[in-house]
């Protein structure tokens, strides 16, 4: 065998120690990407604010929403040490008085899974363009909450 005979075998190996050595860089970067990616979407949506609660911010759970002629909107969820409070503005928005004492509020995870159903209770018969605040808190820890939907109140 002569050299050029052993130089292009020499180059044939080292062409496939190349490839494989590309393809395990090219394994890693996708693998890293992934993590990089999951990692940001379990990322929860905070703000810290200056007297140390912590309002989460997501918005699945902050968005407006309808039920029975009421708008509900403006929410809030804030953390104060142990207790959760979520608040939100409840619009009458049709033309007529609506008695509905109370509202159910699923609080629910990434899977739509209901974590907790808060009490909202909007109290007197509603009169037509008429707002009000309702608040509720809970101790159940609500920080993998993603979204939150309006339902029936059940008594339970």
């Amino acid at each position: 065998m002569d050299k050029k005979e052993q130089n292009t075998k020499g180059l044939k190996i080292d062409k496939k120690v190349l490839i494989a050595i590309i393809a395990v860089i090219v394994v890693i970067i996708v693998v890293v990407a992934v993590v990089l990616l999951t990692r940001d979407n379990n990322k929860k949506d905070v703000v810290e604010n200056e007297d140390g609660t912590t309002a989460i911010t997501e918005q699945g759970v902050i968005k407006d929403e309808s039920y029975g002629g009421l708008n509900f909107s403006n929410t809030t969820l804030i953390k104060d040490g142990n207790m959760y409070t979520l608040s939100m503005d409840v619009t009458n928005s049709t033309d007529e008085t609506i008695d509905l004492e109370q509202v159910g509020i699923d609080m629910k995870n990434d899977k739509g899974n209901v974590l907790i159903t808060l009490n909202g209770y909007i109290g007197e018969p509603m009169a037509a363009g008429e707002t009000r605040t309702i608040t509720s808190s809970t101790e159940t820890d609500l920080s993998k909450v993603t979204s939150k939907t309006i339902v029936e109140y059940k008594q339970g």
